[in-house]
């Protein structure tokens, strides 16, 4: 089959869609599919400009437009969006053959526009892979109300692409359960995000990481790593420090991470918070194992609309989570339903303390695990995509 993977990152740019992205792209053609890949030339952060991937036999690999470094303001990503579909559209419409099959992600939004057109005038079926949900993710952010009309055509446009789709990939049950209003209850297929696990040197390397950060071996990391964005309920952390500090072992509250609301974050987390730069690609296995538990945050309105993969790459290292969000929402289920970690604030003490031990620490680490090698290995779910694509689409 010839397959065209659309998305607006693929490595080496370190953004999570663009890795899972890759994953894919490399099966596909491992199993000898002819994959082609529409990206941008725009890298996600300044760390992955200077890397280089090679190409595999059977992938192709297009980046559009100009280097330069993705922005997170408003206007500037709009502008870096446009500039990608205008160019994507322009490649597929010279594209012969035909593909025998489209799947677009949701970076830029409504990146499932380049394959419904392609669909309407070609009848090529095409996959919508949601990584999050537009333009529900703008009512959520307090960015469009859905009262507005705006939002009410934007989202007869959303429908359309998602009815007309072979398949809507969502990442959890709370995805699925919001999707069903605008794809039809067939072509919904759940698959999760997955993560590699650490690599055998990497324990080695946690340790050395903490030492050059001046953490003690007895301490407790409780580490934030990852994207700070307005999905993020990361506020809700202000009190942990508090509630650690009567605590018989001695811990720390860390933050890792960039994004739209890092400078808000800084300016209202308390001072006792720590925060530390990014790592490269290459150190990431390390850093994620320095920590003892791993913090997720999601805000109430955004269920549904995105699924954290911090979850996935907590469990993949065998580290427990502390969650602050929906109590309704996957990730919570997973905790509640897998003994994989804690909800906040509901694990404070009623005096506002929180306190675990090594030995709680370490069972729900295994925990985690367990649930990672069951349901978050890779190979699992590149097996459902393979699966999806030569079985479901093949046949459209």
């Amino acid at each position: 089959m010839k397959v065209v993977l659309i998305n607006q990152f693929y490595p080496p740019s370190r953004a999570p869609t663009g890795r899972l992205l890759g994953d894919l792209a490399d099966a596909l053609a491992a199993r000898e599919h002819e994959v082609h890949v529409l990206t941008s030339a725009t890298t996600y952060d300044q760390m992955s400009a200077n890397d280089t991937r090679p190409e595999k036999d059977g992938l192709h690999v297009t980046r559009l437009g100009r280097p330069r470094t993705h922005q997170t303001g408003y206007v500037s990503k709009a502008v870096d969006y446009g500039r990608f579909f205008s160019a994507a559209r322009r490649h597929l419409r010279r594209m012969r053959p035909l593909p025998d099959a489209v799947l677009c992600m949701t970076t830029p939004p409504f990146c499932a526009s380049l394959g419904y057109q392609l669909h309407r005038r070609h009848r090529v079926p095409y996959v919508v892979w949601c990584m999050d949900l537009y333009p529900e993710a703008l009512a959520a952010d307090g960015l469009l109300p859905t009262n507005r009309w705006l939002y009410r055509m934007l989202m007869r446009r959303a429908r359309r692409e998602r009815e007309q789709a072979a398949a809507v990939v969502t990442l959890a049950g709370d995805m699925s359960h919001r999707i069903r209003q605008t794809a039809p209850q067939s072509a919904i297929k759940e698959i999760p995000v997955w993560h590699a696990g650490p690599t055998s040197e990497a324990t080695a390397a946690a340790q050395r990481l903490r030492a050059e950060r001046g953490w003690g071996d007895t301490e407790q990391i409780f580490m934030y790593s990852g994207n700070i964005g307005r999905a993020h309920n990361w506020d809700a952390f202000a009190s942990l420090p508090d509630a650690l500090a009567s605590a018989a072992v001695p811990a720390r509250v860390v933050f890792c991470g960039r994004g739209p609301a890092q400078a808000a974050a800084k300016a209202r987390l308390p001072a006792s918070v720590e925060w530390i730069d990014p790592v490269p690609d290459d150190q990431l296995d390390a850093h994620l194992l320095s920590a003892d538990i791993h913090l997720i945050a999601q805000r109430a309105a955004w269920k549904g609309i995105v699924v954290p993969s911090k979850y996935q790459a907590a469990c993949a290292m065998g580290r427990p989570v502390l969650y602050a969000g929906p109590t309704d929402s996957a990730v919570a289920r997973w905790i509640h339903s897998c003994g994989t970690g804690w909800c906040w604030p509901d694990a404070q003490s009623t005096t506002g303390g929180f306190e675990v031990s090594a030995e709680e620490i370490k069972l729900r680490g295994r925990a985690a695990q367990d649930h990672w090698q069951n349901a978050f290995i890779p190979h699992l779910a590149l097996t459902h995509w393979i699966e999806l694509i030569e079985n479901r689409i093949k046949h459209q």
